[in-house]
């Protein structure tokens, strides 16, 4: 069970024991203040800050993730400007990163579908078709 439906099933939870409480049940006077307060606003609250920090972090994106298609978008140019074939060395050269994680952006458009590998000259060779 995620956070967000979670902190989504206290806060219901917690608004129906309020209203269970504050109109239907007739307590003494110090437990319906315990009951409320413990059944009913307690899990209210927690409820709705899972429930919003669950939301308000779902929007954030991962700047790893958006490094690698950054990366693999210049792979791609940068290859089919060299009639669609280039090594994780050339994209390296190319792009001043480090050749282990060209390699990476390499197998994973190989892995999406938008390139092949092919040996080559020592060094594994990638052919890309289209830019889609």
């Amino acid at each position: 069970m995620s956070k967000t439906s979670l902190g989504g099933l206290l806060l219901t939870l917690g608004l129906v024991m309020l209203t269970l409480f504050w109109f239907v049940v007739s307590l003494p006077s110090g437990l319906d203040f315990i009951a409320i307060f413990t059944l009913g606003v307690v899990p209210a609250v927690v409820g709705a800050a899972m429930l919003w920090t669950g939301l308000r972090g779902s929007g954030k994106s991962d700047p790893d993730q958006e490094r690698l298609a950054s990366l693999k978008d210049q792979i791609v140019w940068r290859a089919l400007a060299q009639d669609a074939r280039i090594t994780a060395a050339e994209a390296a050269a190319h792009s001043g990163l480090p050749e282990m994680e060209v390699e990476l952006a390499l197998m994973s458009l190989v892995a999406d579908g938008r390139a092949t590998a092919e040996p080559g000259d020592g060094a594994i060779v990638y052919r890309i078709e289209s830019a889609i």
